[in-house]
C-alpha cells in the first residue's frame, strides 16, 4: 500500500486511515458533520497526493496528444486546462484526466487515483515520438484540494498576492525555489482548487492552509461530493463503457470518437439518483426497478450526506428510464427506497 506525502500528519491529528485504491488515505477525522458543512460554509482542504500526475514535454506534445486524448486539445490555450479522456482501443474508457496546457510544449496532466498505473502504461506505450519526455510525478507530488466560500481568501493567507485561477484555469509558481501548480479542475467539488507541489513541502503547505482556517476532509467527505455531483469515478462506475454509456460525450470531439461509440452502443447509461431525506443507505449492486417493478439497472455508487442523511447514487440505468424527473425505486434486502433521476451536473 502507497504512502501520501502527507500520512504522518494524517495521523498526527487523529484521523482514521484506511485503504483507498491501493494508497494509506484518511477516511475522516473527528467530526464528519463539521466536514461537510466545511465544504459548503468555509473552506475544506483534502489530501489528493492519491491522483495520478503526468507532465509531457517535447516537441510535438499537442500533436501527440492531440491523437491520444479524445476532446479537441488544440483548442486549449496557454493557461487553460480541459477535461478529456484516455479512451482503450475499442472505445471504452480507460479515465477522466485533466489536461492543462503551459504551452504547445508542456502538458501536465491530472487523472484518477484508481487508474493512476494503466494511465501511465497507455501513455509510455502510446507516447512513442522520439522528442517528447513522460515524466510520472504521481509519487513526487503531493496534492492538496480546497474546496468552499473561503478557498481563495485562505490560499491568499498562506502564499500573498498568489493568482488564484477561475474555473478551467490554472497557474505555475514558485515558492522556496520548488515549482507549484494551481488549478481550479473542479476534482472534488465545483470550482475546487488543487496544488501540486514537491511531496517534501506538503505538510508545510498542509499545515499552513489549516492555521489559515482550513477543515481537513477525509476520502468520505470526498466520496459523497463525487457521488453527489454524479461524477463517475472510472474504475467503479464506468468500467468498460464507452463516453455516450458513462454520460461524457460531452468530453469527446466528435469527430474523432463519434464511431467508437455507436459502434458500441448500448440501451443503458450512468445517471445520477436522489432518494428522500432520510431513506436507508444504499449499496453498490443494489437492483434499480421502476414503478411496475421491472429491473432496469443496478447502483454502481452511493453514499449518504452526513448533514440530512439524504442518500445520493450513481446508477446504470435503462436509456428509457434516464430521463431526469423519472421516479424509480431501489431494493435495498427488505426496504424499497423512492429515487428520482438528477440532472446532469
Amino acid at each position: 500500500m502507497k504512502e501520501s506525502p502527507l500520512t504522518a500528519l494524517h495521523r498526527r491529528l487523529g484521523a482514521t486511515m484506511h485503504n483507498d485504491t491501493g494508497w494509506n488515505m484518511p477516511l475522516q477525522y473527528t467530526d464528519l458533520i463539521r466536514e461537510h458543512i466545511a465544504t459548503r460554509s468555509s473552506c475544506a482542504i483534502f489530501d489528493i497526493s492519491d491522483l495520478g500526475k503526468f507532465r509531457v514535454i517535447g516537441n510535438g506534445a499537442l500533436s501527440c496528444l492531440e491523437q491520444l486524448l479524445s476532446n479537441n486539445i488544440s483548442l486549449c490555450r496557454d493557461g487553460q486546462l480541459m477535461s478529456s479522456l484516455l479512451l482503450r482501443a475499442g472505445g471504452t474508457i480507460l479515465d477522466r484526466v485533466s489536461v492543462c496546457r503551459e504551452s504547445a510544449g508542456q502538458f501536465f496532466l491530472v487523472g484518477s487515483a484508481s487508474q493512476a498505473e494503466a494511465d501511465y502504461e497507455s501513455l509510455q506505450r502510446d507516447i512513442r515520438h522520439g522528442a517528447l519526455e513522460l515524466k510520472n510525478l504521481t509519487d513526487s507530488l503531493c496534492g492538496i484540494a480546497l474546496l468552499g466560500p473561503d478557498a481563495p481568501k485562505i490560499l491568499s493567507k498562506v502564499h500573498f498576492g498568489i493568482d488564484v485561477p477561475k474555473a478551467g484555469a490554472f497557474n505555475t509558481f514558485r515558492r522556496g525555489g520548488q515549482r507549484c501548480v494551481l488549478t481550479c479542475a473542479g476534482l472534488v467539488g465545483e470550482n475546487s482548487l488543487e496544488l501540486f507541489c514537491p511531496a517534501a513541502s506538503g505538510i508545510a503547505w498542509f499545515e499552513q492552509l489549516m492555521t489559515a482556517g482550513a477543515i481537513p476532509c477525509g476520502t468520505r467527505t470526498r466520496e459523497y461530493l463525487r457521488v453527489e455531483r454524479g461524477r463517475a469515478d472510472v474504475a467503479r462506475d464506468a468500467s468498460d463503457l464507452t463516453p455516450a454509456q458513462a454520460g461524457l460525450s460531452a468530453l469527446c470531439s466528435l469527430d474523432k470518437w463519434q464511431q467508437a461509440d455507436t459502434s458500441t452502443e448500448s440501451s443503458h447509461q450512468l445517471v445520477s439518483l436522489s432518494c428522500a431525506e432520510g431513506s436507508p443507505a444504499l449499496s453498490e449492486g443494489n437492483l434499480v426497478v421502476d414503478q411496475d417493478g421491472k429491473h432496469v439497472g443496478n447502483i454502481t455508487s452511493a453514499a449518504v450526506s452526513p448533514a440530512n442523511g439524504r442518500c445520493v447514487a450513481i446508477a446504470y440505468i435503462s436509456k428509457t428510464h434516464s430521463t431526469p424527473g423519472t421516479h424509480l425505486q431501489v431494493q435495498n434486502g427488505e426496504h424499497s427506497v423512492q429515487a428520482q433521476v438528477k440532472a446532469q451536473s
